[in-house]
C-alpha cells in the first residue's frame, strides 16, 4: 500500500538537495581558485620565456644562414642551393598559453650599404734635381735680396751639410733634399717672410730653423721628413709676428721603400732642442703611422714667457703619399642591398626584430637598443707595414615574398657571384689613395656602431651618425624609434685591404 509522506518532509528534502548543489559549486570555484594560483598566475612569465628562447633560436638560425653563404661563397662555381630553417612562432604552455606569430620578409628600403674607396696610379715625380741657389752654401750663402722664391733640389747627397741665410725682406724657400746623415742649418735674419717647405727624404737626416726677424705678414715654414732616426730643432728668439700669427708645421712620416708611413716608424724622429722667444707661435708636430694609432690634439703653451706661443702634437694614421711621388687617383663605388628580417609579434615582451642586416646578424627590440649577435667577416692582421684588413661584403637579391605566423620557413641561398679585390699599398703601382668609406642604411644603427668601435685600428676615426629624417626625444641617431632607419659612415683605414662582395639570390619558401 502506498504510503503518503507528509509535506513537511519533502520540503526538508528540498532543502538538503539546495545544500549540495551550492555545496558542489563552491568546491568547484575552490578548484579553479587553486588552478589559477599554481597554474594560470605565472602563466604570463613562462610564456614570457618561451619568447625570450624563440629570439635566441631565431638568432641561431640566422647565423646559421650567415655561415651556409659564406660557406657556399667559398666554392662559387658549385651553384648549389642550401636551405636554412627559421622558426617563426614561439612555443607555447599547454593547455592554456598560446604561442606567439612571427613574419620572415626583406628589410624595406632604403637599408643598404654603399662603400665607396679610391684607387691611385703612382708614378714617381721627382723634382729638377741640382738646380742653382743663391742662399746655400756653393751659391753666395746668402739670400741678402728682396721678394725672391730660392730653390734647391739635391739628390744623394748623403753624410753632407748645407747652411742657409735669408737677410732679405718677402721671402720664400723651398727645399728638397733626398740623402742620408745630411745637416740643415737655417738662418733666417729677414722679415715680412713669404713661405717656408722643406721636404726630406732620408734617414738620420737634421734640420735647425733659426727664425729671426719681424713679420707683419702671416707666414708658415713647412718641414715634411720621410725616413726615420730625423730630427728638427726649432730657436724663435728674436722673431716677432703680427697679431695673425707664424705657423711652423712638422711632420714625420716614417718609411721603408715605397711604404708611407710604415708601421710606426716614425717614433723615431724626433724633436731636438726648442729655444724660447717670439710671439704669437703656433706649432704643430704630427705623426704617421699605419698601425691605427690615433691621438687628439694636445695643445700646450710652446714654452713658459712666450707670447701667445702654442705647441700641439698629434699622432695620426693612415696612408700619404711618399715624397716625391704623384697619384691618379680613381674613384670606385660599391653599392650592396639589404637582408633579411625576422618580426616575432610577442604577446608578453615588447616586438623583437632579428635581422640578417649586409652580413651581420643583429637584434633589437620596440623600447630598447639593438645588439651585434655575429658581426660582418672582417679579418684585422698587424703587419710590420702596418695594419692590413679583409672585409666582406653581402648583397642580397631575389624575391620580396614574405611567410607570417606560426610555422618554420625555409630561407633558400644561391651564390650568384664572389667578386674580390686588394690592393697592398708599396706593392706594385697601385695604392689605396683614400679609406674605405662604408655608408650604412640600417634599423640597428647601436649594434653597427659597437662593431666599429670593436675594431679601433682599422676605424680610427669612429663612426658618424646621421637621422634620414628629424627625430623627436627622448629618440637620437643611435636609438631611433623602433624600425627606423639611420645612415652610419665609417672610414676604414689600412695599408692594404681585401674587399669580397658576396651576392646571394635568396628565396623564402
Amino acid at each position: 500500500m502506498y504510503r503518503f509522506v507528509p509535506i513537511r518532509r519533502h520540503r526538508r528534502r528540498a532543502n538538503r538537495g539546495q545544500v549540495s548543489a551550492v555545496a558542489t559549486i563552491l568546491g568547484l570555484l575552490l578548484v579553479v581558485s587553486f588552478i589559477a594560483e599554481f597554474e594560470i598566475a605565472p602563466l604570463s612569465s613562462q610564456l614570457a620565456d618561451k619568447e625570450v628562447q624563440h629570439a635566441l633560436q631565431v638568432e641561431n638560425q640566422l647565423s646559421r644562414l650567415q655561415a651556409t653563404i659564406l660557406a657556399e661563397a667559398e666554392s662559387p662555381n658549385v651553384h648549389v642551393s642550401l636551405s636554412s630553417a627559421v622558426t617563426l612562432g614561439s612555443e607555447g604552455v599547454p593547455p592554456w598559453g598560446a604561442p606567439s606569430p612571427g613574419q620572415i620578409l626583406s628589410e624595406p628600403a632604403p637599408v643598404g650599404t654603399v662603400a665607396g674607396y679610391e684607387i691611385a696610379r703612382v708614378v714617381s715625380h721627382p723634382p729638377n734635381w741640382n738646380t742653382g741657389s743663391s742662399c746655400l752654401t756653393g751659391g753666395a750663402g746668402k739670400c741678402a735680396g728682396n721678394g725672391h722664391v730660392d730653390t734647391w733640389n739635391v739628390t744623394n747627397a748623403n753624410n753632407s751639410s748645407f747652411s742657409i741665410t735669408v737677410n732679405g725682406n718677402h721671402n720664400s724657400v723651398q727645399y728638397n733634399l733626398s740623402g742620408n746623415n745630411d745637416t740643415i742649418a737655417i738662418t733666417w735674419k729677414g722679415g715680412d717672410t713669404g713661405f717656408v717647405l722643406f721636404v726630406v727624404n732620408g734617414s738620420d737626416d737634421s734640420v735647425t730653423y733659426n727664425k729671426g726677424g719681424s713679420d707683419v705678414t702671416i707666414p708658415t715654414a713647412s718641414f715634411v721628413f720621410y725616413g726615420e732616426r730625423d730630427v728638427f730643432s726649432f730657436n724663435p728668439s728674436g722673431s716677432h709676428s703680427a697679431n695673425g700669427g707664424m705657423f711652423v708645421n712638422v711632420v714625420f712620416v716614417g718609411s721603408v721603400g715605397s711604404i708611407c708611413p710604415y708601421g710606426n716608424l716614425s717614433a723615431s724622429d724626433t724633436l731636438g732642442t726648442l729655444s724660447s722667444g717670439g710671439s704669437n707661435l703656433n706649432m704643430t708636430v704630427t705623426w704617421w703611422n699605419a698601425d691605427g694609432y690615433v691621438t687628439a690634439p694636445n695643445k700646450v703653451p710652446y714654452l713658459s714667457g712666450g707670447s701667445n706661443e702654442f705647441l700641439t702634437f698629434q699622432n695620426r694614421t693612415g696612408v700619404i703619399a711618399c715624397a716625391f711621388e704623384q697619384e691618379f687617383a680613381t674613384h670606385y663605388v660599391s653599392q650592396d642591398g639589404s637582408g633579411l628580417l625576422v618580426r616575432l609579434l610577442n604577446t608578453y615582451r615588447p616586438t623583437d626584430d632579428v635581422a640578417y642586416d649586409q652580413g651581420a646578424v643583429v637584434e633589437g627590440s620596440n623600447g630598447g637598443s639593438s645588439v651585434m649577435v655575429n658581426p660582418p667577416r672582417l679579418v684585422v692582421l698587424q703587419e710590420p707595414k702596418g695594419v692590413v684588413a679583409s672585409l666582406t661584403l653581402i648583397n642580397l637579391i631575389g624575391t620580396s615574398s614574405t611567410s607570417a605566423g606560426y610555422s618554420t620557413a625555409d630561407v633558400t641561398a644561391t651564390i650568384v657571384s664572389v667578386a674580390t679585390f686588394s690592393a697592398q699599398n708599396g706593392l706594385g703601382s697601385a695604392a689605396l689613395a683614400s679609406p674605405l668609406f662604408l655608408n650604412l642604411t640600417t634599423a640597428f644603427p647601436a649594434a653597427w656602431a659597437s662593431f666599429f668601435a670593436a675594431h679601433p685600428t682599422v676605424f680610427p676615426g669612429g663612426v658618424t651618425c646621421t637621422p634620414l629624417s628629424a627625430l623627436s626625444a627622448p629618440f637620437g641617431c643611435l636609438n631611433p624609434p623602433f624600425g627606423v632607419a639611420v645612415r652610419l659612415s665609417a672610414g676604414l683605414t689600412a695599408q692594404g685591404i681585401t674587399l669580397t662582395v658576396i651576392t646571394a639570390s635568396i628565396a623564402i619558401l
